[in-house]
């Protein structure tokens, strides 16, 4: 029997597929719309995106959006949230954006333990301005900025951010998950919610950061992009829970 997959509340009906074929920033933006209904705050919910591949959820959920500069969704949603504590504040960011050009805001914010949840979607390069290397390419990794591949004396390591977030003391949640699998998509929804949850228990910043594809600037069929998120990615970026707090503070 054909098992057919209604449409979540939160998203719009009439939304027109914006991303490449095979980029799962729908499949990301759906988890995303789940959770909202499971929690039922669509009504008091504004989201901050910036620049980048993020900047689509607008064309997908149908809720209250501030579109922020390059790297500024978490100071934009600080603004946010410090002027309406009452609403559910959450960024949407790609890696390039959430930990290079935007790292210091993120740090921060985290820091301060601001009551906002964040997303990084991390596919290791800068997928909307044409594949250039960014700080979680992986070692050997080609981009148009690093044709021959990234080496550490020239560029350096790439980044782990959910383990940076995880340090922070304002941090109250972060974790790694991942797409490639449907168990990988269910625990990566789990995450989701609970980032959203310690907002709503007033614990601090919650943090997921997803193990995404990108086929078309990786140059592979979706099916190959995913095996790469299996066999390259995980073993760089563990899957994991980095910090919890709970209610009780422990």
């Amino acid at each position: 029997m054909q098992q057919v997959f209604s449409i979540p509340k939160s998203m719009k009906k009439d939304f027109k597929y914006t991303f490449c074929p095979g980029c799962d920033h729908g499949i990301a933006i759906r988890l995303v719309a789940e959770v909202i209904d499971e929690l039922g705050i669509r009504e008091d919910i504004i989201s901050s995106t910036s620049v980048g591949c993020s900047v689509f959820l607008y064309d997908f959920l149908d809720i209250d959006c501030v579109e922020a500069p390059h790297g500024r969704a978490l100071a934009s949603a600080t603004g946010v949230k410090r002027a309406r504590p009452d609403k559910f504040v959450f960024t949407y960011s790609g890696d390039g954006d959430f930990a290079s050009i935007g790292l210091a805001e993120s740090m921060h914010t985290a820091l301060r333990g601001e009551c906002i949840s964040s997303i990084c979607i991390n596919n290791t390069t800068y997928g909307m301005t044409g594949g250039q290397l960014g700080p979680t390419t992986l070692l050997g990794q080609k981009t148009t900025t690093s044709p021959t591949g990234r080496n550490v004396d020239y560029y350096g390591y790439p980044i782990k951010i959910a383990e940076h977030i995880a340090l922070c003391d304002g941090t109250a949640y972060s974790a790694r998950v991942a797409l490639d699998t449907i168990p990988h998509i269910n625990q990566a929804k789990q995450a989701i919610k609970k980032a959203f949850q310690v907002q709503l228990d007033g614990l601090g910043f919650g943090f997921v950061e997803i193990l995404s594809s990108c086929p078309t600037n990786w140059h592979m069929t979706p099916e190959d992009a995913h095996k790469r998120v299996r066999e390259e990615m995980i073993p760089v970026f563990p899957l994991g829970v980095f910090k919890e707090v709970s209610k009780d503070g422990n």
